[in-house]
């Protein structure tokens, strides 16, 4: 159990899915037109999700709308909550460079660890 736990987020897992032959060479060539692999694409479209990428969550509100999968009021309060988790990251949380900040003093106070 400690080993898993240990491991969590390091195994690689596959992402698969099927689409028609014309619609893989068509995104093939859009992406070797922005100099892009498929691995690179994905990669990139899955860190926009997981990151709240303003633009993404925009999308896939779109999406979501146009496929009739949530109903407008449903994307708002998404939108609200993606919002007001943001201000409170913000507002309480520690950006790269004073989590590091943090991290020399503790250093300098306590050189032994």
């Amino acid at each position: 159990m400690i080993e898993t736990l240990n491991n969590y987020g390091k195994t690689p897992k596959k992402i698969v899915f099927n689409v028609t032959d014309h619609e893989h060479a068509q995104l093939i060539i859009r992406l070797k037109h922005n100099s892009l692999t498929q691995s690179e694409f994905f990669k990139a479209i899955i860190e926009a999700v997981n990151n709240n990428d303003e633009h993404m969550v925009s999308f896939i509100s779109d999406y979501a709308s146009k496929k009739k999968k949530l109903n407008k009021s449903r994307i708002q309060k998404n939108k609200k909550f993606i919002n007001t988790g943001l201000q409170k990251l913000s507002d309480f949380s520690l950006n790269e460079e004073e989590v590091e900040d943090v991290f020399d003093l503790i250093a300098q106070e306590f050189p032994e660890l």
